[in-house]
């Protein structure tokens, strides 16, 4: 058996072993304290017979005083005396009504008891003035002497329950060692469960630690050969944004041209030509711009920033963006805060964020019957605001979710996997941070933070600089 189902095992069986050990020492716990209670209830017992005894020796002392003096209180104090005989017997009895046998000593008790107090109440009811007749009452109780009959059960009475306490303790004694026993052989038992329990489950995570280090040396390898090829990709990038300038450059000059030449005709259609002329002349100066920030930020690490407006990049970005969604629509929501419009960024490079998000949300919406895209922002602490841009397209898989933002991760059979992560460099370079959490109305959500310009300009002052390092933002 293997240590990962072995030690589970015996790791359960330990903690039943301690649950039973508990239960044990509960019960212990349980059965003292219904000692104290036995030991409690034989003292209230004989407490209750101490009492109609001396109830008894009472009314006796009371008859033979008021017999002998005739005071009325000795009549008096015989019969509250005799009133509490009867109270003290029901209380005796509720006492013991758990013992058979008790039970029918009281009633027999009770019994005697009332026979004695009723020849004691006839000696008083004929008094002083009747002396001679009450004598003879006297007389008679010497004959059957019921008082002594009395005490001998009230003493029978105090021995048995007394007897039947010892008998208790006894068994208690002998279930709390037998207890006690057990519990030390389960201890034991436990104890030695918790000891190889515990070296097996060291012994699994030094198995567990070992090919961790396997997959961490794994994972150092595999990072490696990525940075290998992002180091590749770095310098491809800026040999291809130095070719690329050149063409760009002359496509805008050919425009240019075109548009004064077109200044100079008569053609009909002159004013739609030449206002596409100048969009097309626009858009080729905006990819030079991309190439060029691109090259900078590959070959320096820098990234310019200026106080700009979020709403208007966010335009920007959705015009261009639409080009891809004219067969397919999608509803697009706008929730700006106008308090937070205000932003410290290279204006192209967060272009090109928004692009790539809103981008992949119109290809990930393609296909569904609903296509809807929000796009917000609101104020954080900090001075940062967050935009969150959400989608309602199948969402992400769960295989590629944690490695979203890693360079050449992509879902997409034409895509190369490198429009998120390097929206990620882009939006760590001016200091935010960029997630990404499924919409709960099916889609995926991308919240990411920038710097506020207010914030920005009167942390550092109104001259601060506009050139700074991309990785500490």
């Amino acid at each position: 058996m293997s240590v990962g189902v072995l030690a589970p095992g015996l790791l359960v069986a330990t903690l039943l072993l301690f649950i039973v050990i508990a239960s044990v020492l509960v019960s212990n716990l349980v059965r003292l304290r219904e000692s104290f209670s036995w030991v409690q209830h034989t003292n209230d017992v004989i407490s209750a017979v101490a009492g109609i005894q001396q109830a008894v020796l009472e009314a006796e002392s009371n008859e033979r005083a008021f017999l002998l003096t005739g005071i009325d209180a000795y009549a008096a104090d015989f019969g509250r005396t005799r009133d509490q005989l009867v109270s003290r017997f029901e209380s005796l009895r509720a006492l013991v009504s758990d013992n058979g046998d008790q039970v029918a000593s009281v009633d027999a008790l009770r019994a005697v008891a009332v026979m004695r107090i009723t020849q004691m109440q006839a000696a008083v009811d004929l008094g002083p003035a009747k002396l001679p007749q009450a004598l003879d009452i006297l007389e008679q109780t010497r004959i059957e002497p019921l008082t002594e009959r009395i005490e001998t059960m009230l003493s029978t009475m105090m021995r048995g329950e007394q007897a039947r306490l010892m008998q208790r303790q006894s068994q208690l004694d002998s279930e709390t060692f037998n207890a006690a026993l057990i519990t030390a052989c389960l201890l034991i038992l436990a104890v030695a469960g918790a000891a190889i329990t515990a070296f097996l489950l060291e012994h699994q995570r030094a198995l567990s630690r070992e090919r961790e280090s396997d997959l961490r040396l794994q994972r150092l390898q595999a990072e490696l050969l990525r940075v290998a090829r992002l180091g590749t990709m770095g310098g491809m990038t800026s040999a291809l944004a130095h070719e690329l300038n050149q063409p760009l450059a002359a496509v805008t000059n050919y425009l240019r041209g075109s548009r004064r030449m077109l200044d100079q005709s008569s053609h009909p259609e002159a004013a739609k030509i030449g206002s596409a002329l100048d969009k097309a002349a626009q858009q080729a100066l905006r990819a030079g711009a991309v190439i060029q920030r691109l090259r900078d930020f590959v070959g320096r690490g820098e990234t310019e920033r200026t106080p700009e407006s979020l709403r208007a990049i966010v335009d920007d970005a959705l015009a261009l963006a639409s080009v891809i969604s004219r067969d397919r629509p999608v509803e697009v929501t706008r929730n700006l805060d106008p308090t937070v419009d205000l932003v410290m960024v290279d204006k192209v490079q967060l272009q090109q964020v928004f692009l790539n998000l809103i981008r992949n949300a119109f290809e990930a919406m393609r296909d569904q019957s609903e296509r809807k895209l929000f796009v917000g922002s609101g104020p954080l602490e900090a001075d940062m605001v967050e935009v969150v841009i959400a989608d309602c397209g199948p969402g992400l898989d769960a295989s590629i979710a944690e490695r979203i933002f890693q360079p050449f991760s992509t879902t997409k059979a034409e895509g190369m996997g490198v429009g998120l992560s390097i929206s990620q460099t882009i939006v760590q370079a001016h200091g935010g941070s960029i997630r990404t959490e499924p919409n709960p109305g099916g889609g995926t959500i991308f919240r990411f933070t920038l710097p506020l310009a207010e914030a920005m300009q009167y942390r550092h002052g109104p001259h601060w600089p506009a050139r700074t390092e991309a990785l500490t933002g």
